[in-house]
């Protein structure tokens, strides 16, 4: 009962950080937000800020690591990764991260020295993500990639278009991007599966 207890502080604790940031965000930008910036935001102690995180690039991290969570990407099963059009969730998941005036998305901040680690992190996490999605969707014998590669090339996909790196492509719709994204996708995986067009 302790643990659980515990563990929900934990979660409150971190959730309080990740929204401070998320605010300070909105406000300023990402090499002028400070650590002391995000403690006094969430009325903590530094102390409190290095037990769950070591910088602000893992906020940043943590913090889409729970939106990915929360969308899930609209993956979840073998006909949302083979269907004909992007799954509804991953509409909304661009939509709502895309800035206000249509341009880059959320993680498209000046990230100065941090891009380099924020983009490897994210790019581990989204691989992480796929490559549970796949196994829940797929039996990985029927494939002829192994789901750790495949994930990996999808997580690519993904971040060629979610993250920095995309900064210098077009200002693409939400829905554009969307397409492009799932098309991609499901060639990969209908490739691996070997499965007709």
């Amino acid at each position: 009962m302790n643990h659980q207890r515990g563990q929900r502080q934990t979660d409150r604790t971190k959730k309080a950080l990740e929204e401070a940031f998320a605010e300070l965000i909105r406000e300023k930008n990402y090499n002028a937000i400070t650590i002391s910036d995000i403690t006094e935001h969430a009325n903590m102690g530094r102390s409190t800020f290095y037990r769950y995180f070591q910088t602000k690039a893992d906020v940043l991290i943590s913090l889409h690591e729970d939106i990915f969570d929360t969308f899930s990407l609209g993956l979840t099963s073998a006909v949302d990764w083979l269907s004909e059009t992007p799954p509804p969730q991953l509409v909304a998941f661009l939509q709502q991260t895309q800035t206000a005036d249509g341009g880059g998305l959320s993680l498209s901040y000046k990230l100065g020295k941090d891009i380099d680690y924020v983009v490897r992190s994210i790019n581990a996490l989204l691989t992480r993500q796929f490559e549970a999605a796949l196994h829940r969707a797929f039996d990985e014998k029927d494939s002829t990639i192994p789901f750790c590669i495949l994930a990996q090339s999808i997580a690519a996909i993904y971040s060629w278009l979610l993250l920095p790196v995309a900064a210098e492509q077009p200002n693409f719709s939400a829905e554009q991007r969307a397409v492009y994204i799932h098309r991609l996708t499901r060639a990969a995986v209908r490739e691996a599966l070997a499965r007709e067009v």
